[in-house]
């Protein structure tokens, strides 16, 4: 390391530009600091940037953009002349795993060409989660990729949908989910059962204050990027372990000059926890052709395929009887999804996306009552269209526009899950707009969203003979609902190219989702959110770094699960909702570490929170969500061994769901939380440019039946055995 020489003498600038290596183009907004001053800068448009104010000495000037290999210049400064130089990047061919710059990273979103990229004032609150750390994870879905996100919580159970993904204590409405960018509107059947064979990393908001890739306001967005390839590259993967669960899988693409293509197939399953009805097989096929049709245009087309069949695992006690005395299943599962889209720049001030996204889902569900050997089954069939316009406008060099158009037509012809027998068909306009203005070592933004659903036909409450309460409520034909919106506004201050500061604000509108219904039969309330994120960004260069991030969630009228069901005739149950004041707030603390040249990498992230909630005039503690969870991980890595070791720990909190009633009147909410959970996976690896690696996983090392929902623990300790090719 270099150390400059300061005293009372000139001063020089450091100018230079920096340019792509393969075609001479400017690159744009590249991060360039000098090493060890702190200063830093990025590129403009025509590649130029200037470094003020230098001392004499000697430094290293390190280069770095999301796609192209660091590049590191050695200078001297001497106080006398100027210092004018060329720098040429190299276009980087690999996995670029989780980008941990900090500083001005306005370079990383560059959202003239990643126009549905959220405001750098919510960035520290965004987790990454790339494809190698999911898989030294021992990740099979997308749902088990995001296990360690901070403040992350899993509630998983053998019921219509696996397995939900929340943070920071919000469970209603959850995240909803993108891919590639392109919002998914009825994803959540898929996303459990996504596998991470065809994922190259995923991006969470935690602020639950998403605007660009979500339609649902002040929930948050998952959004998942799908793998793309520069080269000719296959993988193949084989484990087999406990419970005779499997994950077989290919993946394979390549790039031959303006064409770039990738497909794959996997194959996963288990037999679950013996007598409980937990036998899934699942098959997942995707496809993608990307088409840069020349320098202003770029197209892409993905396809996804999931089918096989699920059964719902049985509850143990305090679950109540009745759903302990139901087995179901879906058999088979029908998933199709066919996403487009179009990226187009008319000029340097100008650039567009349009996204079109179609999905099928057919899965026939059945449903057998043990203690009366009643059957039932049927198709839940529904299919959505998606349309998405936006575009950038580059109005100055200082400040940029964003606006789109969505439309949204969901249909279910014969209705799904509880409210089978009657159509759907429902309508959704949005239109979205965003700018961005620097100021300085200032970037401020604000946003505003605005949707309204249109009601062809929603008779889901009109079920004949079913549910006496049900027949209370009208059901709802050729009706506007009311316009939902949400506001956001931010900013961020970057010190230099290694310490920000992040401030976001958003407030909106919540609805209940379609069918949620009161004990009253009356539809919830609509629910006033607003998210309040503190953040404070600090880089250790290529040592780490550190995230701190203050929250806090204001919800007027909550719109909650009340822990009451309504048992229908047709053998299915109906939850039902309340409408509380509550709020929360609490402190994310993030570090990642890497030492000893990469030999050891890791991190440790934990979240401090409270909630509040009013009962009867009284704000008083919430014990239905954790006041701590703590995430751990480690990689160690030497000469093709590699060991991997996560830990996690989730504080205790309640819940009344799915409770019997006589559980309730003798000892309250079931206990839930409370665990520590560690896995391991350890592996060798053998070859350079073809590798192969063999490894062994241990899920739930401590053997610890934990549970996240009542009654249904997890499946304790598990082993998995495999072999990973890459060539």
């Amino acid at each position: 390391m270099f150390v400059p020489f300061q005293k009372a003498v000139a001063q020089q600038n450091i100018t230079g530009r920096v340019l792509d290596k393969t075609d001479n183009n400017p690159v744009q907004e590249a991060n360039v600091i000098l090493i060890p001053s702190g200063k830093g800068t990025y590129t403009d448009s025509t590649g130029y940037f200037m470094i003020k104010n230098v001392y004499p000495g000697k430094y290293i000037l390190s280069i770095s953009m999301v796609g192209y290999k660091k590049e590191k210049r050695e200078i001297r400064v001497s106080g006398n002349g100027k210092i004018n130089l060329k720098i040429l990047m190299e276009r980087e061919n690999k996995n670029i795993g989780e980008v941990s710059v900090i500083g001005n990273r306005v370079e990383q979103r560059r959202i003239m060409k990643n126009i549905t990229v959220e405001p750098l004032s919510l960035e520290a609150s965004e987790s990454v989660i790339a494809r190698d750390k999911m898989e030294k994870q021992g990740a099979v879905t997308l749902i088990d990729g995001m296990k360690y996100v901070p403040g992350g919580l899993t509630e998983t159970r053998g019921r219509k949908v696996k397995q939900f993904f929340s943070v920071r204590g919000q469970t209603y409405p959850y995240p909803s989910y993108s891919i590639d960018g392109i919002m998914q509107k009825e994803f959540y059947e898929t996303a459990p059962f996504l596998n991470v064979g065809t994922i190259e990393k995923i991006t969470i908001d935690r602020s639950a204050s998403a605007l660009l890739k979500s339609l649902s306001p002040l929930s948050g967005v998952i959004d998942v990027k799908t793998r793309r390839y520069t080269r000719k590259e296959t993988g193949l993967w084989l484990k087999y372990g406990s419970l005779n669960s499997f994950d077989a899988g290919i993946q394979h693409g390549n790039k031959i000059r303006d064409l770039e293509y990738s497909g794959g197939a996997s194959f996963s399953g288990t037999n679950g926890p013996p007598g409980r009805n937990g036998r899934e097989r699942i098959v997942n096929l995707n496809t993608h052709l990307g088409w840069k049709v020349n320098e202003k245009i770029n197209s892409s087309i993905e396809m996804f395929y999931l089918g096989g069949s699920r059964q719902f695992v049985q509850p143990v006690e305090p679950a109540d009887q009745k759903f302990r005395d139901q087995k179901e299943e879906y058999k088979p599962i029908n998933t199709f999804l066919i996403a487009s889209k179009v990226d187009y720049k008319t000029s340097s001030i100008f650039s567009g996306e349009l996204q079109i996204n179609f999905a099928y889902r057919n899965p026939v569900y059945h449903i057998e009552m043990i203690t009366t050997g009643e059957t039932n089954s049927y198709a839940e069939k529904d299919h959505e269209l998606t349309i998405n316009h936006l575009n950038s406008w580059k109005l100055s060099e200082a400040n940029i526009l964003r606006f789109g158009i969505l439309y949204n037509h969901w249909v279910s012809p014969h209705g799904k899950r509880y409210y089978y027998g009657n159509r759907a068909d429902v309508h959704t306009w949005s239109a979205v707009m965003t700018d961005q203005q620097r100021f300085g070592k200032w970037v401020m933004d604000a946003g505003f969203r605005i949707s309204r659903e249109y009601y062809k036909d929603w008779a889901a409450f009109s079920i004949e003979g079913s549910g006496k309460k049900f027949k209370n409520v009208e059901p709802i034909t050729d009706e506007w609902q009311s316009p939902v919106w949400q506001a956001t506004g931010g900013a961020t201050w970057s010190g230099n190219a290694l310490l920000s500061f992040h401030a976001n604000l958003s407030t909106g509108i919540v609805i209940p989702r379609k069918g949620a219904l009161t004990a009253d039969s009356t539809r919830p309330a609509n629910e006033k959110r607003t998210n309040l994120d503190l953040s404070l960004e600090k880089n250790y260069g290529h040592s780490g770094s550190l995230t701190m991030t203050a929250f806090m969630v204001s919800r007027v009228e909550a719109i909650e699960y009340s822990g009451k069901t309504m048992d229908l005739d047709n053998g299915m149950i109906v939850e039902l909702y309340t409408n509380e004041n509550k709020w929360n707030y609490g402190l994310e603390i993030e570090g990642k570490f890497n030492l000893i040249n990469n030999l050891l990498q890791g991190f440790v992230n934990m979240v401090l929170m409270q909630g509040q909630v009013k009962k009867k005039d009284q704000w008083v503690y919430d014990d239905e969500i954790p006041s701590i969870i703590a995430n751990a991980g480690m990689t160690l890595q030497k000469a093709g061994f590699d060991l991997n070791l996560f830990f996690n720990y989730t504080g205790p909190f309640k819940n009344n769901r799915f409770v019997s009633k006589d559980y309730l009147h003798e000892y309250g909410k079931a206990p839930l939380g409370n665990f520590t959970v560690i896995d391991m996976t350890t592996g060798y690896t053998v070859g350079k440019r073809k590798k192969t690696r063999f490894f062994l996983e241990i899920k739930n090392m401590l053997n610890t039946p934990y549970q996240t929902v009542p009654g249904w623990p997890d499946y304790g300790r598990r082993y998995n055995l495999g072999i990973n090719l890459k060539f």
